[in-house]
């Protein structure tokens, strides 16, 4: 073997796998090897009858399959805490583009690069993008810092500036620009086909962003080809408000997909908060994927994404994290704990998302959601080594005790940050003793607030004009 780390708390996913007990794969004194990026061994150290180019020391340590954040805007964080605290109606609209229009594209690339960094630091292997021109991010940023990347290009006709729409108008739609986004996926699928840590994906952006007959090829592409869409849908009220716009009063973007026929294994739906139970079980039934992004979906819209439900009716359902300026980053562990506290109190029941439960929502479930299931996601021979290993005794999540069961697991889950110490991709190090192998941090750090602060100068009028309720909290020194 290449590798193995051994003498450590596994929390596999998979319970078939050897020595392991339990619905999430648990092996006491276990180890994980592998051989080319390949596992080749899982299951009690004891029984390892192979030996390894290098041994790491698990001990102290909860080692599990690489995270999986399977909705992200990278090139946002650059905008961090840009846009909080507003009306859901107010958000793209007032607060965030007008500060978003002064970033250049040279920008977005140092904010994906700080969304890896802090990708990698919360023990996340493999991020879904969501960009326009992803490709450039997956070749500047992903690619060299190791990340494995669902790269999702996006499909828009509507124009960047919206600030000034009124959100009962239906946004114009530009057909020469959906031919252009369409072209430039196309070009993904080509560009990175051999690339095994790169899967691209189709993203139309949402059904008020593109016409119905630009959604009908894109669908028609997928389903030839074997190809994921993903698409933002049932994503609150001003969605709602541009599907009755353009399609009429009592109009629904599920509705709509369902009557064009548009629904399948093929599409992966983030947020559906504004779709119906109905709705919900059409979508389930249809084979549809779902990613939930509990963090940025309650900061924004007030509301908690229906995991949990979606899950309940038989759905597959992935996390992520969406953006940084309204819910804060990046942080997959924040989120698993996100995800669980806000269902519980939506649900008024503390049984309605465990920590197990929240952890496979991590990890198995968003490989399922992303469809790369076959690859990542549990720790099982033949899939590829995305491990993490987790320092059991930090402050944060210490002490851990293995009977009568194992707290680690609610102690990770539950517990604070910063408890990463070793991350490999593909059987790669890319993070050692909590730190990213080969990057400056620091410099990223600085190089994104000298950034920001231009940006957000830059934006000062436009920002104020806009008047969102931050103008407002800001004149108060709230802000």
């Amino acid at each position: 073997m290449d590798a193995l780390v051994t003498n450590t708390l596994l929390v596999t996913m998979d319970p078939d796998v050897s020595g392991a007990t339990g619905a999430l794969g648990i092996v006491d004194d276990g180890a994980v090897g592998w051989v080319d990026g390949e596992i080749t061994y899982v299951g009690p150290a004891s029984e390892v009858d192979a030996a390894a180019d290098r041994i790491v020391d698990g001990g102290g340590c909860l080692t599990l399959p690489g995270l999986v954040n399977a909705h992200v805007h990278g090139r946002q964080t650059i905008l961090r805490g840009a846009a909080q605290d507003v009306p859901e109606i107010e958000w793209m609209t007032r607060a965030l583009g007008p500060i978003a229009d002064h970033a250049t594209a040279a920008d977005g690339v140092v904010g994906a690069r700080l969304t890896a960094i802090e990708a990698l630091a919360s023990g996340t292997t493999t991020l879904g993008e969501y960009a326009t021109n992803v490709s450039e991010l997956v070749a500047s940023v992903y690619r060299p810092h190791g990340l494995r990347v669902v790269a999702t290009e996006t499909i828009s006709e509507v124009t960047a500036d919206r600030s000034d729409r009124d959100p009962d108008e239906p946004y114009p739609l530009d057909d020469a620009a959906g031919t252009a986004a369409l072209d430039r996926a196309e070009s993904l699928f080509e560009r990175f086909a051999d690339d095994p840590l790169v899967e691209p994906a189709y993203g139309p952006q949402a059904l008020d962003m593109v016409s119905l007959d630009r959604l009908e090829t894109i669908t028609d592409r997928a389903r030839e080809a074997d190809r994921t869409v993903h698409v933002h849908v049932a994503q609150g009220d001003r969605e709602r408000k541009q599907i009755a716009a353009r399609y009429g009063d009592g109009a629904t973007t599920v509705g709509i997909l369902k009557r064009e026929g548009l629904l399948g294994d093929h599409l992966l739906a983030a947020h559906l908060h504004g779709a119906t139970p109905t709705e919900r079980d059409q979508l389930a039934d249809a084979g549809v994927r779902m990613v939930g992004c509990p963090s940025s979906i309650t900061a924004i819209d007030g509301v908690v994404p229906p995991v949990v439900e979606y899950r309940d009716v038989g759905g597959v359902v992935g996390l992520g994290t969406d953006q940084a300026p309204g819910p804060g980053g990046h942080d997959a562990l924040r989120e698993a704990r996100t995800s669980a506290m806000v269902t519980k109190a939506a649900h008024a029941d503390p049984t309605a998302l465990d920590a197990a439960g929240a952890l496979q929502l991590a990890t198995v479930g968003g490989a399922r959601a992303l469809g790369i299931a076959d690859r990542v996601g549990t720790l099982t021979p033949g899939k590829r080594a995305d491990v993490v290993c987790c320092d059991l005794t930090r402050p944060s999540i210490a002490p851990c005790v293995r009977e009568p069961f194992h707290t680690a697991i609610p102690n990770l889950v539950y517990g604070g940050g910063d408890v990463v110490q070793d991350v490999f991709v593909d059987g790669v190090q890319v993070v050692s003793a909590g730190g990213i192998v080969g990057v400056d941090v620091d410099a990223v750090v600085t190089e994104a607030a000298e950034r920001a602060r231009r940006i957000f100068d830059d934006a000062a009028a436009d920002w104020r004009a806009a008047d969102s309720a931050l103008v407002d909290a800001a004149d108060r020194g709230r802000l």
